[in-house]
């Protein structure tokens, strides 16, 4: 999509888009009832002989950026399946708030439609492929408006592998796929691919574990920016990729394991969080780290009550292959800390269906051994609209999880999954200031929602870039 900045609607534009509070509704070119539009959030009021759309935003005084993101992905994406190519943003008051609208709108016009052809009787698809932002100071919303491009774009980089399905990406398609994002960014990033035979020689048993049942090897996928002083310690971005999840031979319900395609969006995060990176160019050094398998019950999968030596030399129990999240991130959170040398490490993974019972799809868990650290996630969660919410890091959680046979075991049970499941990767930083983000609620949604499309959602996206540019 091309994104455009003027002071005024182009002549060519299709349609006019105005974003309106409850309180500020009347300020319409044209008198519109109350009863025909509320104002309410994401609301939508369409003139077509005045060619302009009226977005709610809901309360004054409640209004963030995340409402203003949220209102523009409802008009682009209503925009689009109305079959328009080409409209305006007048921002009028919502001006500062230029970078949420940006991205509201770059964020509502993705769709998977990769293996949809169109059918006979349908119209052709239409893509929105020109919106421009109108406010009176356009330089004063052009960067702010292409920082929300960019972070956009590489939030829906995201989503395009996430959807994939299970029998087309797998590791080694993972891999590539970072191979070309290196090469097509000049140089920006670099990358290193273990794969299978550099796995085992480096000891890397978490991953080879998980990955054993699969005709496809498990990879782990580094990618580098170095945009900081050299020898500065980087920050390290730690995703968990399965790309699909049977459960292993504790094997998954039927219901539902359709949705396991998704079960690989921590590491999109990642990925889409260095493409983001290697546009935004921040100043300082970067490293993701992606470990990536595909959990199946073939012969040469992993059982329970197996003993797994992972990379930094500790043994496991294994008592649920379906717990095997955490398992390929012992191995990727070792070597963050041992062989990246890590200033900090933030982890994503879709870890545990404990999390979206405790904070259902509309916000991820954040568990912490630092506090400043923990200070920045939530203030670019707040900024992004990637909410998280801290949870706890009790000692009990660590005493659950230890093993009889091993030092820890991968599972504990029902009670406190989520919190036991953060205990077991705060076992593999050790001492590195150290954030683990589950994804599993916000990851992806099986229904449209007004202003974003089914299937993965990108999250953690915009809140890793957030963080690593607001030092910027």
């Amino acid at each position: 999509m091309h994104i455009e900045f003027s002071a005024t609607v182009p002549a060519e534009s299709e349609i006019t888009v105005q974003l309106l509070t409850r309180e500020n509704r009347h300020r319409t070119a044209v008198p519109v009832p109350v009863a025909e539009f509320s104002g309410a959030a994401n609301s939508l009021l369409l003139l077509h002989a005045e060619k302009r759309l009226y977005v709610g935003l809901g309360d004054s005084a409640k209004v963030t950026g995340d409402t203003v993101r949220r209102a523009g992905g409802t008009a682009a994406k209503f925009l689009q399946a109305k079959g328009r190519t080409r409209a305006a943003f007048e921002l009028g008051d919502w001006a500062p708030q230029a970078q949420a609208a940006v991205e509201g709108a770059v964020l509502g016009t993705y769709r998977f439609d990769t293996f949809q052809p169109p059918k006979a009787d349908d119209p052709p698809r239409s893509r929105l492929e020109t919106l421009t932002f109108v406010a009176a100071d356009v330089d004063g919303i052009l960067v702010a408006g292409e920082r929300g491009r960019l972070m956009a774009e590489a939030t829906n980089f995201a989503r395009q592998i996430g959807n994939q399905p299970g029998n087309r990406f797998f590791p080694e398609t993972l891999a590539a796929t970072a191979q070309t994002l290196a090469d097509e960014s000049g140089g920006v990033l670099t990358v290193e691919i273990l794969d299978e035979a550099a796995l085992q020689h480096n000891g890397f048993g978490g991953l080879l574990a998980v990955g054993g049942g699969s005709e496809h090897p498990p990879r782990l996928v580094v990618l580098w920016y170095c945009g900081g002083e050299i020898g500065e310690a980087p920050l390290a971005f730690v995703g968990k990729a399965i790309t699909f999840d049977s459960g292993g031979l504790s094997i998954k319900p039927a219901l539902g394991m359709e949705e396991m395609v998704w079960d690989k969006c921590g590491g999109m995060a990642v990925l889409g969080a260095m493409h983001g990176i290697a546009a935004l160019k921040p100043r300082r050094n970067v490293v993701g780290v992606i470990a990536s398998a595909e959990n199946m019950t073939g012969p040469g999968a992993y059982r329970p009550g197996d003993i797994v030596t992972v990379y930094d030399g500790r043994q496991i129990e294994i008592n649920n292959t379906d717990a095997e999240g955490r398992v390929v991130l012992a191995d990727a959170l070792g070597y963050a800390r041992k062989d990246c040398g890590a200033s900090a490490i933030v982890d994503l993974a879709t870890l545990t269906g404990a999390c979206v019972v405790a904070l259902g799809d509309w916000a991820a868990g954040l568990w912490t051994t630092d506090d400043a650290l923990k200070e920045k996630l939530l203030a670019a969660a707040e900024r992004s609209g990637d909410r998280l919410w801290p949870m706890p890091l009790y000692p009990e959680y660590s005493e659950q999880i230890k093993s009889d046979v091993a030092l820890i075991k991968n599972s504990s049970g029902r009670p406190g999954g989520a919190c036991t499941a953060a205990a077991f990767l705060r076992t593999f930083v050790e001492d590195t200031p150290w954030a683990h983000l589950d994804i599993a609620g916000p990851s992806a949604i099986t229904k449209d929602r007004a202003d974003l499309a089914r299937g993965a959602t990108g999250f953690g996206v915009r809140a890793l870039l957030e963080m690593v540019t607001s030092a910027d």
